[in-house]
């Protein structure tokens, strides 16, 4: 990818972020969402009581607070919105996490030689136009056996394993975007393979809720990867009639993650 596009993609997403923090907070006061993702990846990742943790797009810090207060964990986090990492140091008072601004592509200008146990993009890797870049810097961050790993943009399958993101779209009339994330998880698993010796592959499944979707995708941030060339309140209002166009299939509908990790 060229890097004036990069660049573009970057300001982008912070400018999404940054008017998102709000949104996210309540987001997670409802649903206690990133929290548990968090712990389902880092159980996958091995992440172990009183790990060095290192959170790579740590948004307003709801990652890094939880492996905090459930596993001990010391964290930095970093991200690249301005914003969120201002909503977090004034929500997260821990002793354990520090959270500051930087690039996902450069995370040693955050670590400045610090050793980590664990790297981990907890619903953020989707968005790293470079991500491959970054992970291979994330694992030169990691001490030896470091693991790493992320959570992937959701799902929404029938009983047959078949994607109903196109349906929805169709059924509403309404254009899909040519691509929901910035990187696939195909690339980002290869970013990943590349980097470690043995990758596992896991998912988060739960039942289709069409409620719960709405208020995912009515944050700023994850509205405009269903209609990117819209302003935010035409995105808003248009997130209702996506979700409810799969009123009749909810029944047998799962929503899932896709997680993987490694050690390098």
């Amino acid at each position: 990818m060229d890097d004036a596009i990069i660049r573009k993609i970057k300001q982008v997403v912070s400018a999404n972020f940054n008017n998102s923090c709000g949104h996210y907070q309540d987001f997670e006061e409802k649903h206690g969402f990133f929290a548990a993702l968090t712990l389902k990846l880092a159980a996958l990742a091995g992440v172990g009581k009183g790990s060095q943790v290192l959170d790579i797009g740590c948004g307003n810090g709801a990652s890094a607070a939880i492996l905090s207060r459930e596993l001990e964990c010391e964290v930095l986090g970093f991200d690249l919105s301005p914003g969120m990492i201002e909503q977090g140091r004034q929500l997260i008072h821990d002793s354990r996490v520090r959270l500051e601004v930087g690039d996902a592509a450069t995370p040693e200008t955050v670590t400045k030689g610090k050793k980590f146990d664990a790297a981990l993009y907890n619903a953020a890797i989707f968005i790293i136009p470079d991500a491959e870049k970054s992970l291979r810097a994330a694992a030169a961050c990691l001490k030896p056996e470091g693991s790493l790993g992320f959570s992937f943009y959701p799902q929404i399958l029938a009983a047959d394993g078949s994607e109903l993101f196109p349906l929805c779209f169709e059924r509403c009339a309404l254009p899909r975007p040519k691509a929901q994330v910035v990187t696939s998880y195909e690339k980002a698993l290869q970013g990943l393979q590349q980097c470690c010796r043995e990758v596992i592959e896991g998912s988060w499944e739960f039942p289709y809720t069409e409620s719960f979707l709405c208020d995912f995708f009515s944050i700023p941030a994850q509205s405009a990867s269903l209609f990117p060339r819209l302003d935010y309140e035409e995105r808003r209002q248009l997130v209702p009639k996506l979700f409810a166009a799969l009123q009749a299939e909810a029944a047998t509908t799962r929503i899932v993650w896709r997680l993987a990790a490694g050690r390098i």
